[in-house]
């Protein structure tokens, strides 16, 4: 790959997917949701790596695309975290998670996801507590400390569990690897 793509952070090439499975969507007929996680049925797990790329809708995947990639690219400033490990765990654990607790409807859009990057950022700086990743989760919470009313909208077509859920995932992950740090030094 040339060096001109490898300084694209990963997150945009990540959002750019979401946008291309959108204009496919948007191609063919029917929709992809039946793709997302459907709680508690042996079928919805298989919609757990896909969830996160399906929306319902223009306007739901730009209310994801923008914390999307902002916090994407902040979790890429730190070169000790790997966003694509960040984002395959994140995904593995909140998918899991709302195929347990979810409501019984298909769970589609990247909300949990972003919920998983934001809540890392700010983990990771509470638990590495290095000036830059502390510098990263006060950015995140200047820019972004909104984000903590997400788990109070409970409308039916909202689904809260993932946001909830890729919060406390996004938590873990940085706890795990702040652990496995200190456990090698």
């Amino acid at each position: 790959m040339s060096k001109s793509l490898t300084r694209i952070p990963a997150a945009l090439y990540l959002l750019a997917i979401m946008w291309l499975v959108f204009a496919v969507e948007m191609i063919l007929p029917g929709n992809l949701n039946s793709w997302g996680i459907l709680p508690r049925q042996l079928s919805g797990l298989l919609g757990i790596p896909f969830a996160p790329f399906i929306h319902n809708g223009l306007w739901h995947l730009i209310g994801n695309s923008i914390p999307f990639a902002m916090l994407g690219v902040l979790i890429g400033l730190n070169e000790k975290n790997n966003i694509l490990e960040i984002t395959f765990l994140g995904t593995l654990l909140t998918g899991l998670g709302v195929w347990l607790v979810g409501s019984s409807a298909y769970h589609v859009g990247a909300s949990g996801l972003v919920m998983v990057y934001w809540a890392y950022l700010i983990a990771d700086g509470w638990f590495e507590r290095s000036v830059k990743a502390m510098l990263l989760a006060v950015v995140t919470i200047v820019f972004y400390g909104g984000m903590i009313f997400i788990f109070l909208d409970m409308r039916t077509h909202i689904s809260w569990s993932s946001h909830v859920i890729g919060a406390l995932s996004g938590v873990l992950i940085a706890w795990v690897e702040a652990w496995n740090r200190k456990r090698v030094k």
